[in-house]
C-alpha cells in the first residue's frame, strides 16, 4: 500500500468520524465509542505523519508493511497439529492392540484344545486308578479272601448274581480288563434285570473304553443311563458316553449327550462338571 493512499484513507476516516460526531451532537451527546475511535484514528494519523517527516529528512523511502499472522491463530494451529499427531499415535497403538488380541484368541483356542486332550488323558487315568483302588467286596464269614499272590479270581457259582458281580469287579481291580469285560458282559446277559445291572453296564463301558472299543463303550453307557438314574456314577457315565461319541467322530451326538448331562446332572460333583466342560470344548458344542 502506498504512503499517499494510506494517508488519504486515514484522513477520510477521521473526517467521516468527525462528521458523525457533529451530526449526533445536534440531537444528543456524542457516543463514547465514536470518540474513542476518532481519538485512535487521529493518533494513527499523527504517527504516520511523523514517519513521513522522518523519512523525508533522511531521504529513505517509506514502506508500509501488512501485519503478520494472528498469534492466536498460530497458537491454535500448533495445538491442532499436536492433537493430530497424538491421534495418529493412538490409532497406531489401537491397531497394535487389536493384532495382539487376535493372536491371543488363536492361542486361547489352542490352549483349550490342549486342555481338553489333557482332561481326556486324566479321565482315563482316574478310571484306571479308581478301578485299582476300589475296595473289594466284603468276604463271607470265615472267608479270608485271596492272598496277595493269589491267581485270578475264581469264577462265580451259577445262579448267584452277587457273586457274579463281585467276580467281575475283582477282575477289574486286578487290572485284567479283557477278563473283567467278559465277566461284566456275562453278568449283563444273565442278570440284566437286577438292580445292579445298570452299574454293571457302566463298568462294562469302562472296560471297553480303556481298551479302545468306543462303539461298545457307547452302547454300554447308553444302557447304564437309561432312565437317567441318580446313582453316584451316572453323571460320569453320560460324560464318558460323550467322549466315546467324540472318538467315533460324532460330535453332534456328543453335544446332545452333554445337553442331557446339564438337564439331569447339573448339580453333580464338580469333577464331573469339569470333564463335561472339557468334552464340550473338544466336541465344539455351541454352548
Amino acid at each position: 500500500m502506498s504512503l499517499h493512499r494510506l494517508v488519504r484513507v486515514l484522513a477520510v476516516a477521521a473526517l467521516l468520524s468527525g462528521a458523525a460526531a457533529v451530526a449526533h451532537g445536534q440531537d444528543e451527546p456524542p457516543d463514547a465509542g465514536l470518540r474513542e475511535r476518532l481519538d485512535r484514528l487521529e493518533k494513527q494519523l499523527h504517527e504516520v505523519r511523523e514517519i513521513v517527516l522522518q523519512a523525508r529528512s533522511t531521504g529513505q523511502p517509506v514502506e508500509i508493511k501488512e501485519a503478520g499472522p494472528d498469534p492466536q491463530v498460530v497458537a491454535l494451529q500448533s495445538k491442532f497439529d499436536d492433537l493430530d499427531q497424538t491421534l495418529r499415535s493412538l490409532n497406531g497403538e489401537v491397531d497394535n492392540l487389536t493384532h495382539q488380541v487376535q493372536l491371543a484368541h488363536g492361542e486361547n483356542a489352542d490352549d483349550k484344545a490342549a486342555v481338553a486332550a489333557l482332561a481326556d488323558r486324566v479321565d482315563k487315568l482316574e478310571k484306571a486308578l479308581a478301578a485299582a483302588t476300589a475296595p473289594p467286596p466284603t468276604p463271607a464269614a470265615g472267608d479270608q479272601g485271596p492272598g496277595p499272590n493269589a491267581g485270578p479270581a475264581p469264577g462265580p457259582e451259577a445262579g448267584d448274581p452277587k457273586a457274579a458281580y463281585a467276580h467281575a469287579h475283582q477282575l477289574l481291580m486286578n487290572g485284567d480288563y479283557p477278563a473283567a469285560q467278559a465277566a461284566y458282559q456275562d453278568y449283563v446277559d444273565h442278570y440284566g434285570d437286577t438292580a445292579q445291572a445298570p452299574q454293571a453296564r457302566y463298568w462294562l463301558g469302562e472296560t471297553k473304553y480303556v481298551q479302545g472299543d468306543y462303539a461298545g463303550a457307547a452302547a454300554a453307557y447308553i444302557g447304564a443311563t437309561r432312565g437317567w438314574p441318580q446313582a453316584p456314577w451316572a453323571a460320569d457315565a453320560v460324560v464318558k458316553l460323550s467322549l466315546s461319541l467324540i472318538q467315533l467322530n460324532r460330535p453332534k451326538d456328543a453335544c446332545a449327550a452333554l445337553a442331557e448331562f446339564s438337564r439331569h446332572y447339573a448339580k453333580g460333583n464338580p469333577a464331573a462338571k469339569g470333564r463335561a466342560d472339557a468334552a464340550r470344548i473338544k466336541a465344539k458344542c455351541d454352548s
